[in-house]
């Protein structure tokens, strides 16, 4: 098992590399081969694709964890479990083609894309995607699961990486020859589909005791346990508008061709995810544990060095990045597109205080306070689409509004009124328990100071002021977690280089 394992984080390292690869190299060569509209036609129709597509992803994902639950207790229920999807599988494409449909019929899709693209080109791209999901991707999404409670997890990530590769090569070849959205779809139909079968060929080899995997079940325990899945919908469709649902806001406010570069500069910001996701990784098993164990002062111990140890590294590197970022961002688009400071600026502060509530996001999680997570998806949505249409007219700076008071609101009341109910929290507790958000506060004022051009007085002042305040955050952590964080990101970089 401990092989399968490595194996599991090795491959899982070598994705997260192969995506960082694809959109670095990606976006220069199709800003290359097509106009803005039409790359950002595609940005927005994978959007929609993405939205209506968590049908099938709640499916797959109740099934999943379905199978992996009873697998290796009733055999027969996981195989009845697994065929009975199957036959439901045709259903869930019926209803996202039906949902393709309602949105050509009322003309929705006009409301956040230009009129250069027809409703019916649309319609048609996105249908090529559906059949393709209906006809063979979601089956083999669904067959893959299998591979979970097995330990070969590892052969899934396999998957997806050479499948993401294939998705770059589909894109810049009909990018290279010209081809239009239509023709990428059917292209993009006929490749991902031959994969899925050689998918399919290579699953019946793993486990073959499995296969044929419809022979058991029933069409209407399918249903039954589709109308289960449809929770998971609600909450990964919610997740999915928080994020994806802004380049359609945008798209709406700003237009279409103004996606590609709004992508771009999202791109390099979203670098630093991965930077926070390994700092948090190590700490995740640490808070449930203490939780168990009723030591709340070690968990808030955790909140303040992942606050600490992110400033640290994060705000450090987006400051430098400012001296270079321009030159560099001009180089990478090959001078397609025009690097706006304010953007850039506005995106890293909604990137900080986005961070600075993962780590409650991930907590909460993790003791399975469900209804504060969901609340908390529908409160950032209303927010943000709420704020973000009362400035319109501020075209891209409304929708940034929108993004920065719908994740202050929720920083500054939402998940504080709950951690100092959960934790207890008396006075000066309180507030320190803002201290990295009011750091983030500084740095903002330091973004806004540089892109008016202040006097360097009053730039280096604020970045005193935000070195200072993140070095106050060092010294709040405790000695022993201080000890506890750095032996596990000890033990977590060498299993990394044992891999290697």
């Amino acid at each position: 098992m401990s092989k399968k394992l490595f194996k599991s984080f090795g491959y899982k390292a070598v994705q997260i590399v192969v995506l960082i690869l694809y959109s670095i190299f990606l976006v220069p060569i199709l800003l290359n081969y097509w106009d803005l509209k039409v790359y950002g036609a595609w940005i927005a129709l994978y959007v929609f694709f993405n939205l209506i597509q968590v049908i099938e992803v709640g499916h797959g994902t109740f099934i999943g964890n379905e199978f992996n639950r009873i697998v290796h207790t009733d055999d027969r229920a996981a195989r009845e479990l697994l065929g009975s999807a199957l036959r439901a599988n045709f259903i869930v494409g019926v209803i996202q083609i039906g949902f393709v449909a309602l949105l050509y019929v009322f003309g929705l899709f006009r409301l956040f894309l230009d009129e250069e693209i027809s409703d019916r080109e649309i319609a048609i791209v996105l249908v090529i995607l559906f059949v393709y999901r209906m006809c063979i991707g979601s089956f083999r999404g669904i067959i893959v699961k299998m591979l979970n409670p097995f330990g070969l997890i590892y052969k899934s990530f396999q998957f997806s990486l050479m499948e993401r590769i294939l998705e770059f090569l589909v894109l810049i070849l009909a990018a290279i020859f010209g081809a239009s959205l239509i023709q990428l779809a059917l292209l993009w139909l006929l490749i991902k589909g031959l994969y899925s079968v050689a998918i399919l060929f290579q699953l019946k080899k793993i486990l073959p005791e499995y296969f044929p995997w419809w022979k058991y079940g029933t069409f209407k325990l399918g249903i039954r346990n589709f109308r289960k899945s449809l929770s998971f919908a609600a909450s990964i469709f919610l997740d999915r508008l928080g994020n994806d649902g802004v380049v359609l806001v945008v798209s709406a406010f700003v237009g279409t061709s103004f996606l590609p570069l709004f992508s771009a500069t999202r791109t390099i910001v979203n670098f630093g995810l991965k930077i926070s996701d390994f700092f948090i990784a190590p700490l995740m098993p640490e808070m449930i544990n203490f939780y168990a164990k009723d030591k709340k002062d070690k968990i808030l111990d955790i909140f303040k060095s992942y606050w600490f140890m992110t400033s640290a590294f994060l705000i450090a590197g987006f400051i430098f990045s400012m001296v270079f970022i321009e030159d560099l961002f001009q180089f990478w688009t090959n001078d397609k597109l025009q690097f706006s400071k304010g953007l850039y600026s506005s995106l890293i502060i909604v990137f900080f205080i986005q961070n600075y509530t993962k780590v409650l996001v991930v907590f909460f999680k993790s003791i399975n306070k469900t209804r504060i997570i969901l609340f908390t998806s529908v409160l950032r949505i209303a927010i943000f689409f709420g704020v973000a249409y009362a400035f319109k007219h501020w075209d891209i700076y409304g929708v940034l509004l929108g993004l920065v008071v719908s994740e202050l609101i929720l920083g500054l009341f939402w998940f504080p009124y709950y951690s100092f109910r959960t934790f207890a929290l008396k006075g000066k507790q309180k507030g320190l328990f803002f201290l990295n958000l009011i750091t983030i506060g500084c740095l903002a004022g330091l973004f806004y100071a540089n892109f008016n051009e202040y006097f360097i007085g009053v730039q280096g002042a604020l970045l005193l002021l935000v070195g200072g305040l993140t070095y106050f955050q060092y010294i709040l952590i405790s000695k022993e977690t201080k000890a506890t964080i750095l032996g596990s990101i000890k033990k977590l970089s060498t299993f990394a280089r044992k891999q290697n």
